[in-house]
C-alpha cells in the first residue's frame, strides 16, 4: 500500500485502539476472576492492607499479587491509600465482600465457569452445536455457585420488577424455571393476597427452600418439582412468569412453554416474559447478542430473540393484549405482558 492510499484510507475519527481493546477484553474479565478467587475484596473488608499483608491472607506470591491489586485500580475495585496500601472501592465494598448483603461473588464464579466452553465459540459457530455436554450439568457445590449467582444478580431486578408491574387483586402466581425464586418471593411480598410457587428442578429447589426461609416468605412461597421441557405447570394460577429462560431455548420449546403457562392460567390471568431481547431490527444490543452466543455454546438450540418474535408466538398460543417495552435503566431487560381471553 502507498502512502497515498493509506493517506485516503485514514479517518481521524477512528480509534486505533478500539481492535485491541475488543480482542483483549478478556484480559480484565480474567483479572476480575483471579481477584475474586483469591477473595481480595473481602480480606480488604474491614480496611485498607499492604501487600505483603494481602499475600500472606491469600498465600499469594508478592510480585504476581502487586500486579493484580493495581490492575483492579484502573478497572474501578481498588483505590491506593497515601501509605502504599489497598483498600476497596465503594463498588467493589458493596458487591464484592462476603456476607454484605448485595453480594455477587457468585456471578464472578458463574461466568469464570464458562470460560473453558467460550474458548471454544469457534467450534460451536462452525458447527452449530454446543461444546458443552449440558448446560449447568454440575455437582451440588457448582449448583449451589450458579443459583447463588442468579440471586444475587436478580435482587435488583427483582425489586424494579416489582414496582413495574400491577398485581393487585392476583391470588396465585407460578414462576416456571424460578431458580432462586427472588421475583416471587418480591411479588408477593409487595402484593398482599399473592401467594407463590416457584417450578423448577429438584436440585435447584433444595436451595430455592433456603433462599426462601432466608427472606422469611415461607407463608406466602412454595417450592413445585417439574422440567418445563417434560412436565404441566398444573392449573388455577393468574399470573405465570417466565424470566430469563427464553434465551435458552429453540421457537418450538419456547413455544410449548408459553402453552403449557396458557393451561395453567385462569381467564384473564396474566402472562409476564421477561428477557434480554433483541431490538426487533435485531441489530443489538450487544449484551443480548452475547448472551445469545452463550447459549450457543452451552444449548442445542438457545439463541438471542428479539422480543416481538417472542409475542408473536404468545399470540399464536392464544393471549391477547400482548405489549412489550424496556424496562428503565439501568435494567437490561424487555418485559412483555399479556392475557388469557
Amino acid at each position: 500500500m502507498s502512502d497515498k492510499d493509506w493517506a485516503q484510507e485514514w479517518d481521524d475519527s477512528l480509534n486505533p485502539m478500539a481492535v485491541m481493546q475488543t480482542a483483549s477484553a478478556y484480559w480484565n474479565s480474567n483479572v476480575l476472576h483471579v481477584a475474586a478467587a483469591l477473595d481480595i475484596f473481602s480480606h480488604l473488608g474491614d480496611g485498607p492492607l499492604s501487600i505483603a499483608e494481602i499475600a500472606n491472607k491469600t498465600s499469594a506470591d508478592s510480585r504476581g499479587l502487586e500486579m493484580i491489586l493495581i490492575a483492579l485500580i484502573p478497572l474501578g475495585f481498588l483505590n491506593k491509600t497515601s501509605d502504599d496500601k489497598f483498600e476497596n472501592t465503594k463498588l467493589s465494598h458493596t458487591f464484592l465482600v462476603k456476607g454484605r448483603p448485595r453480594y455477587q461473588g457468585g456471578i464472578v464464579t458463574m461466568f469464570e465457569s464458562w470460560v473453558a466452553a467460550w474458548s471454544k465459540l469457534k467450534d460451536a459457530v462452525v458447527n452449530g452445536a454446543p461444546v458443552v455436554e449440558k448446560q449447568h450439568d454440575h455437582g451440588e457445590e457448582e449448583t449451589r455457585t450458579y443459583i447463588m449467582g442468579m440471586l444475587y444478580r436478580g435482587i435488583p431486578q427483582a425489586d424494579l420488577l416489582a414496582e413495574e408491574v400491577t398485581l393487585q387483586g392476583k391470588k396465585k402466581m407460578l414462576d416456571v424455571g424460578g431458580g432462586p425464586g427472588i421475583f416471587t418471593i418480591k411479588m408477593c411480598k409487595k402484593y398482599s393476597g399473592l401467594e407463590g410457587d416457584v417450578f423448577d428442578l429438584p436440585q435447584t429447589l433444595k436451595i430455592t427452600k433456603e433462599i426462601i426461609q432466608d427472606f422469611a416468605a415461607g407463608d406466602l412461597v412454595s417450592t413445585k418439582e417439574g422440567s418445563y421441557l417434560q412436565d404441566e405447570f398444573g392449573n388455577g394460577y393468574d399470573v405465570v412468569l417466565l424470566s430469563s429462560m427464553i434465551n435458552q431455548e429453540g421457537p418450538e420449546v419456547i413455544k410449548e412453554i408459553i402453552r403449557k403457562s396458557f393451561d395453567a392460567m385462569d381467564s384473564g390471568g396474566t402472562i409476564l416474559i421477561q428477557e434480554q431481547f433483541l431490538n426487533t431490527e435485531k441489530t443489538g444490543p450487544l449484551l443480548p447478542v452475547l448472551i445469545g452466543l452463550n447459549q450457543l455454546v452451552h444449548t442445542p438450540a438457545g439463541r438471542a430473540y428479539s422480543a416481538k418474535e417472542v409475542a408473536d408466538l404468545a399470540a399464536e398460543v392464544g393471549f391477547v393484549d400482548l405489549s412489550f417495552r424496556p424496562l428503565p435503566e439501568p435494567s437490561p431487560f424487555t418485559l412483555i405482558t399479556g392475557t388469557k381471553p
